[in-house]
């Protein structure tokens, strides 16, 4: 269910941080195309039948042999005359059981004004590899922790404490021409005493909302989900 109770109560904060705040992104552009050059990361297309842990099942669709993740089905579409470029066509699509959870921690210091919690994350289908990403992107598979995979960083910030206060939190539809019904979680956090938080800083940086609007008018620096999470602010 959507919660915005102290959605004004940050855009107020916002507002009294203009003062304070950073505005040139610089600095962390800088730190990204640093990242870029020593992260050891590389990715490259190869054969679907050679991809490893993942397989067909008897009606074609393609999935991880540990029944986990994503799976890669079939849909039939019919469409309205004139809703779409064409009545009605087949496609693959994916299907995943759970929704994933896209949220932004954020602070606010004396010296710099309400700031946001960027991650550095990498992906294979990404320009440049790392983006700047929400400081929680990942599925509910993952913030519950998979055997064998580490437990997403500050998924313990989910769970209700007296040093988080929920700014919002609200489901949004994944991309539904690849992806079947759905929807991730999108939310602020504000963190009361962020010196509680174990940070690694070769992953993590502070930035605040004037830098991350700077720095989505360049090619590929931030990714998409952190401009629907800053959205309401």
């Amino acid at each position: 269910m959507a919660e915005h109770q102290n959605l004004d109560w940050l855009r107020d904060r916002l507002r009294a941080s203009l003062y304070a705040e950073a505005n040139d992104p610089s600095e962390l552009i800088e730190w990204l195309q640093d990242r870029r050059k020593e992260v050891p990361f590389s990715a490259h297309l190869i054969a679907l039948r050679d991809v490893a842990n993942w397989r067909q099942d008897d009606d074609g669709n393609i999935h991880n042999v540990s029944g986990q993740f994503f799976r890669i089905e079939g849909v039939r579409v019919q469409s309205a005359p004139g809703l779409r470029e064409i009545a009605g066509w087949d496609q693959p699509i994916f299907t995943q059981t759970d929704g994933g959870v896209l949220a932004l921690l954020s602070r606010e210091t004396r010296d710099r004004g309400v700031e946001f919690l960027l991650q550095a994350k990498a992906d294979p289908g990404n320009i440049g590899y790392l983006q700047f990403c929400p400081t929680i992107q990942s599925t509910w598979e993952n913030i519950r922790g998979l055997k064998g995979a580490r437990r997403a960083p500050f998924a313990e910030c989910l769970d209700p404490s007296d040093n988080i206060r929920l700014i919002y939190r609200s489901k949004h539809n994944e991309e539904g021409s690849r992806f079947w019904q759905k929807s991730n979680e999108n939310m602020i956090l504000f963190v009361e005493d962020a010196s509680a938080l174990t940070i690694d800083d070769r992953t993590y940086r502070w930035a605040s909302l004037s830098q991350i609007k700077q720095m989505m008018l360049l090619d590929n620096v931030v990714g998409p989900y952190v401009r629907t999470v800053v959205a309401p602010l």
